[in-house]
């Protein structure tokens, strides 16, 4: 592979994962992903999907049974509140996810709702887990016999806790961790009283943690720290949760997972996911699943955090782009690499993913090596079935511009427009059906990305009168010219190109300055002294409407 494409694609994680999962002895194979419903969960979670996807894909691919899963942690306590809502976080702080209300009245807890929002775009970005909610998961007989195996096996999970936990402890540090863990049990408990796992937000949080456990009589007791409620109860009578660093390996116990890929906050060496795999290997006697760490997707160069109100969903993502141009954009970055995206460069990622399209189906010419990486990667990106024959696509670009002339023309006609654009740009007879259909939808993508993320010279607003100021300012030069362009409009139906070197040319023959030539027609078209190129966009315009534009201008003359 040539210098260049290894920079850019770095592909071969997929075959030496597959390969791992291969050397484990699995009837099947599970590979879990999941996610905490804080609030708006961020399109980062997306990396981790689609890792797991091309994953399943692959042993598929090998005839394996394989399936994907999507654990929701909405067993979680709350902790903090996202700013879109209303409730009482001094009510409701240490409630578990599960049982918070939904206040948009649209869920049945504030978790589902939050989950719901992602879920819901899942099948467009071409993933279909099996969902598991971990609060359901906490109610069956295998998860509780998990949490009784933990607990008996409290004094191993103290010992690996304080060898990864505590192992980057200072002296004093070390010593007040050790002596809290004297007593500590890897469990706690909502209180029957109050409902809370926890006292305190985040920060200044003190769990309802497990103060003993009797295996014998099966029955833990506990003080809370909210309420103050006291008890010795039955573990079938509690609802209980294993803390964090023990409850997901719990879960890959239970569910028997294969593999789950992780981000670097739980990714690094000695942290959460190492402590879960030396959990399974000394309190549940298996190796637990293959670990595929990956770095954290960014939003122009800032680390999103759902906590902190740093979001752009998936749900974002698909109102302004291609769900593939997505999926594109994780494989050709290998995993240790952070991804940046920049919202405001997606009409130019567009065309790269486009041009790599192209190369797919043979249109394009490309190196054999990038020829060869296009077999593998493009497949993978795509959402559904590969389509055996090309499908046209308006240009992402033209649509940004058409897009905005909707309020102008209507949507029938920026759409008839569209089509005729696909007709000149791929020398079509007629548009087929499916390349028609996806008009509409890169039109609504292109003016909902433009509306917001583009710049202020991708804005086009066109005035319904020409302003007086504009008018004012025209020379009779200006006007000498402008007689000229409608003439040449009159002539009849032009191409682009035509146009584009008609304006060159009719400025050069008059002497006239092409820079003002240019800034006469956009400050006459659209009030501005610059704007799209100007062929195509008389071109959709429209003629006529064009002409009758520049006769209003020569009229105030």
């Amino acid at each position: 592979m040539s210098e260049g494409v290894d920079e850019e694609f770095s592909i071969h994680w997929i075959e030496d994962v597959v390969q791992e999962i291969l050397e484990r002895e699995f009837d099947d194979y599970l590979i879990s992903t999941g996610k905490s419903p804080s609030g708006s969960i961020h399109i980062g979670i997306m990396r981790e999907l689609i890792v797991a996807d091309v994953i399943k894909r692959e042993l598929l691919r090998l005839k394996k049974d394989t399936r994907s899963m999507f654990v929701v942690d909405d067993y979680d306590p709350l902790r903090s509140l996202p700013q879109s809502v209303t409730l009482s976080l001094s009510e409701w702080a240490g409630v578990p996810y599960s049982d918070v209300p939904d206040e948009f009245g649209c869920c049945e807890s504030f978790g589902a709702h939050w989950a719901n929002e992602l879920i819901e775009t899942f099948p467009e970005f071409g993933i279909d887990p099996d969902i598991v909610w971990t609060s359901k998961l906490y109610e069956t007989d295998k998860m509780l016999d998990a949490v009784r195996v933990c607990l008996k096996k409290t004094e191993t999970i103290r010992e690996i806790m304080k060898e990864y936990v505590a192992k980057d402890f200072n002296a004093e540090q070390k010593k007040q961790y050790l002596k809290g863990m004297e007593s500590w049990y890897p469990a706690s408990v909502i209180c029957p009283e109050c409902g809370k796992f926890q006292s305190g937000a985040k920060g200044e949080i003190v769990p309802n943690r497990v103060k003993d456990y009797d295996a014998d009589s099966d029955t833990i007791s506990f003080e809370c720290p909210e309420c103050g409620h006291q008890a010795r109860l039955p573990l079938s009578d509690v609802r209980i949760k294993l803390t964090w660093r023990v409850d997901w390996p719990a879960k890959w116990y239970v569910l028997n997972v294969s593999c789950e890929p992780a981000g670097k906050d739980h990714s690094v060496k000695g942290g959460s996911y190492d402590t879960g795999l030396e959990v399974s290997r000394r309190v549940f006697d298996w190796e637990g699943p293959v670990k595929v760490p990956y770095e954290w997707v960014r939003i122009s160069g800032r680390d999103m955090s759902t906590s902190e109100g740093i979001v752009f969903t998936p749900k974002t993502w698909l109102q302004i782009a291609p769900p593939e141009l997505y999926r594109f954009i994780m494989l050709k970055t290998d995993l240790a690499r952070a991804v940046n995206i920049r919202p405001e460069a997606i009409p130019d990622m567009i065309d790269e993913f486009e041009r790599f399209e192209r190369v797919y189906y043979g249109l394009d010419d490309a190196d054999d090596e990038t020829q060869a990486l296009a077999q593998i990667v493009y497949p993978l990106a795509m959402t559904g079935p590969v389509s055996e024959e090309y499908i046209p696509k308006l240009p992402f670009k033209f649509a940004v511009v058409m897009s905005q002339l909707e309020d102008l023309l209507g949507m029938d006609t920026i759409v008839e427009r569209s089509e005729e654009a696909l007709k000149q740009q791929y020398a079509l007879q007629t548009v087929p059906n499916v390349a028609k259909k996806r008009i509409p939808v890169r039109l609504r993508r292109a003016r909902k990305w433009v509306e917001m993320f583009g710049s202020k010279g991708d804005l086009i607003q066109v005035p319904e009168e020409i302003p007086k100021q504009v008018l004012d300012t025209l020379t009779p030069e200006d006007a000498t010219y402008l007689h000229e362009i409608l003439n040449l409009l009159q002539e009849g139906p032009l191409q682009d190109e035509e146009i584009q070197t008609g304006v060159f040319e009719t400025a050069n023959e008059l002497d006239f300055k092409v820079r003002r030539a240019f800034t006469v027609l956009y400050r006459v078209l659209i009030s501005r002294k610059s704007g799209p190129r100007l062929g195509p966009f008389i071109n959709m315009l429209g003629r006529e409407w064009v002409i009758e534009r520049i006769q209003k201008a020569l009229r105030s003359k």
